[in-house]
């Protein structure tokens, strides 16, 4: 019987025996090399967290970067400050100082902790280290609520989004009903960028009146289409069939040099900011992400139920979705005045 993908790759990998991990982890720490060392903990991550090989590339490419920037940290290579088989707790604490003073946001600070914790880990588990030496280490406190930071966009913002790419490219259709589809799917659907850009032409069912969704952690989920949105679904299906080289991807690149692949997430990101930059949104507002954060609070405002909220995006617990009643301004404004109602007698 054939092993599963990805099992002979990794059976012979350096990390395959305990004697293998244990020489290339110590020469990857003593050396300070950090491809090999990210490799490390990309393999320890995939084999032995809770989420394994579902970790998403996103997660993975963002904890790289977590460990190519504590290692310009504990400097060169050739003479480092401090060896990473002698770091402290103090050592982490001044680094997360250091990126606060240099402007960082807690959230960035954070993540970039937590990335680089996954490295010791995978030290630990090579037996390069004996602990953990971050594991004590506590971000940084941040003092602004999550709703208030992260904020959605207005109904209206929303419906000026969608009628841009028309509006901006009247002479390529076929731009601009991707183009189209990508904000709604994002906007209204709620979906994620990485499930955006991993549909499937064949997740589209139209008799049914649904979409098959991919979300993280490898769990699917049906999403129904709203009217609008297969609208504009049939509308970029018949513009897609001219575009060359398409293969199975719902949305494709429409570049010269990759027309026809699939579209990929700095792709659709880069689509949207455009569109953002155009209709004058902040640039806190730019990432792909507050196009879920729009369709969720939207969502919750015309449901008033998390349970529905939670159901449509994919979350695993209700209290994650708790987030988009917070910042549904107006839920809050609306119960302030029904008190004053309640309070004249008028209800």
């Amino acid at each position: 019987m054939s092993a599963p993908p990805g099992t002979a790759l990794l059976l012979a990998s350096r990390w395959s025996s305990p004697e293998n991990r244990r020489r290339e982890g110590l020469r990857a720490a003593h050396a300070q090399d950090q491809d090999t060392l990210i490799d490390l903990m990309t393999t320890y991550l995939r084999l032995k967290s809770s989420r394994k090989g579902r970790t998403s590339a996103l997660t993975l490419k963002a904890y790289a970067e977590s460990v190519r920037q504590f290692l310009a940290f504990t400097g060169p290579p050739e003479a480092p400050s401090r060896a990473l088989n002698q770091l402290s707790a103090e050592d982490f604490e001044v680094w997360l100082l250091q990126m606060q003073e240099a402007g960082l946001k807690p959230g960035t600070v954070k993540r970039h902790l937590y990335g680089v914790r996954n490295l010791m880990k995978a030290l630990v588990w090579a037996n390069v280290l004996r602990s953990d030496p971050s594991a004590g280490v506590s971000p940084p406190a941040d003092p602004t609520p999550a709703h208030a930071k992260k904020r959605a966009l207005t109904q209206a913002q929303m419906r000026a989004l969608l009628a841009l790419p028309a509006t901006l490219h009247p002479q390529d259709g076929v731009r601009a009903s991707r183009d189209t589809l990508l904000l709604a799917l994002g906007g209204t659907l709620g979906l994620r960028a990485a499930e955006i850009v991993g549909l499937d032409v064949t997740d589209v069912d139209f008799a049914g009146g649904a979409l098959t969704v991919r979300g993280k952690g490898g769990k699917t989920r049906v999403v129904p289409l709203p009217a609008g949105v297969r609208t504009l679904l049939e509308r970029w299906l018949l513009a897609r069939r001219t575009v060359g080289g398409a293969g199975t991807a719902l949305l494709v690149s429409l570049s010269r040099a990759n027309a026809g692949k699939r579209l990929s997430t700095d792709g659709a990101r880069f689509i949207a900011h455009a569109y953002y930059r155009h209709l004058g949104l902040p640039p806190e507002l730019w990432g792909l992400h507050t196009l879920r954060r729009t369709a969720g609070t939207h969502l919750y405002r015309a449901t008033r139920d998390l349970h529905v909220v939670a159901d449509l995006l994919g979350h695993a617990s209700v209290s994650t979705s708790a987030i988009y009643a917070k910042m549904d301004v107006d839920v809050r404004r609306e119960a302030v005045e029904r008190v004053e109602r309640l309070r004249a007698g008028e209800e």
